[in-house]
């Protein structure tokens, strides 16, 4: 399909040059997806012709008041119609952070294909490969409530994969009902193309501020997440072919993706502050090169919103943004660790800022993160893992400033934000389980 892609972006470039009345940047048609349909979190693998593909289901509760984070995954790796498939199978992941206690643990469990089942768009089920009970579910009732079930059992012990800091029989279970408040979705005209390009990751944050209640079990202790502003949740779903990764003999911590999150709740919920934003840098191939992009939804808590993308080609960004243009996105990481855990050494940036500036705001995020709030999060593919450095309920600081006047608009601080750095490390851990 090498033609092809040479043509697209042709036919990309030479539109946006119609469009474009400023050389600084080319426009992108539209703003993006606010308040997804279901349909756009579907499972998507019939849509891609060839393996290998891959495809999540991630979600975060979090209780504000207690800085008590759960993440969980449902997630699909299918590679053996490739050259290499070292990890072919489907993965369920539950993680841990609790920072007021000083808890962190995450265990992994792995089903065999024929145990996954997708109806509709997203009515995932992951049955049991010994008695084929239904163990993990994803039940959307509707566009903006999804149920949430899971049963990690300690008879399936041989099921487990890892378990980092717990032992493998430990029993989770959870029941969960989310309601969305706020989702967008910023890659709406890029789902051709990718089918045809290289099928590098996509994102969609369709349920990124929800309220949410019912329980997780962990062992003999039961939480229960009752439906009060404390308690959030968050939710969103990638796919894809190929994972952000260095042109061929090259590396570079800078081909990475990152993260980062922020929300106040509130009880009028439909004018809760919330801003989700999200970068990526890979090499796709010897036409299209390193690919960058950059995507926010920005909610200030009142009738302001504002949609930044930006993707960067060829030394050229293709821009658009509900709020006149992009002048600025931009991350800055500092403050850089070495972090060593059972599967090896990582050099992570414990501090990142990002900048944000359309046409009448500036929004800065100043996360300022511990070693504790992190998971090393592992998502399989092909013959290697991606490391997914996550820490939630960190301390974050926000400012948005009126650009024209320059007044101060907002600075507040707290210890609820989210933030990720992913990159491909060399990484030590076991075998899959033979199911």
């Amino acid at each position: 399909m090498v033609w092809f892609r040479l043509f697209y972006v042709i036919i990309l470039v030479l539109t946006a040059l119609v469009l474009s009345q400023d050389n600084a940047y080319f426009p992108l048609p539209g703003n993006g997806v606010l308040q997804p349909p279901m349909h756009y979190q579907r499972y998507r693998r019939g849509e891609y012709n060839k393996e290998p593909y891959y495809q999540w289901w991630y979600y975060w509760i979090r209780d504000t008041k207690t800085n008590r984070n759960f993440a969980l995954a449902y997630s699909t790796t299918q590679c053996k119609g490739s050259k290499y498939c070292d990890f072919d199978a489907t993965i369920l992941m539950f993680a841990l952070v609790d920072n007021s206690n000083n808890r962190r643990f995450q265990k992994y469990e792995t089903y065999s294909h024929d145990s996954f089942s997708v109806k509709q768009d997203f009515n995932v089920e992951i049955r049991s490969n010994n008695t084929q009970e239904p163990l993990f579910e994803l039940i959307p009732q509707t566009n903006d409530v999804i149920k949430l079930k899971g049963h990690m059992k300690k008879e399936n012990v041989d099921n487990v994969w890892i378990c980092q800091n717990c032992e493998k029989s430990l029993e989770i279970e959870w029941d969960l009902t989310i309601r969305r408040i706020h989702g967008y979705y910023a890659q709406d005209i890029f789902e051709l193309p990718d089918k045809y390009l290289e099928g590098i990751i996509m994102w969609n944050t369709y349920t990124h501020t929800s309220q949410v209640e019912g329980t997780i079990k962990i062992g003999g202790e039961e939480f229960v997440i009752e439906n009060k502003p404390h308690f959030r949740a968050y939710g969103d779903m990638n796919w894809g072919q190929i994972m952000p990764d260095a042109p061929p003999g090259k590396s570079g911590r800078e081909y990475a993706w990152g993260w980062y999150y922020f929300n106040i709740p509130s009880d009028e919920v439909k004018s809760e502050l919330s801003i989700i934003a999200g970068t990526g840098v890979s090499y796709a191939d010897k036409i299209l090169r390193t690919m960058e992009g950059k995507f926010s939804d920005v909610r200030l808590g009142n009738s302001t919103g504002i949609q930044f993308r930006r993707m960067s080609l060829w030394s050229q960004n293709f821009d658009s943004c509900s709020d006149g243009k992009i002048h600025k996105f931009e991350v800055e990481r500092s403050q850089w660790m070495n972090l060593t855990d059972a599967f090896g050494v990582a050099s992570i940036p414990m501090r990142q800022i990002v900048t944000l500036e359309s046409s009448h705001y500036q929004i800065k995020l100043d996360f300022q993160s511990i070693e504790s709030n992190y998971n090393r999060l592992l998502f399989p593919f092909k013959n290697f893992i991606f490391s997914d450095f996550e820490a939630l309920g960190v301390k974050t600081t926000l400012t948005v400033f009126d650009v024209k006047s320059q007044v101060l608009l907002m600075n507040v601080t707290h210890n609820g934000g989210g933030l990720e750095y992913g990159y491909r490390y060399k990484v030590t851990v076991p075998p899959l389980p033979k199911l």
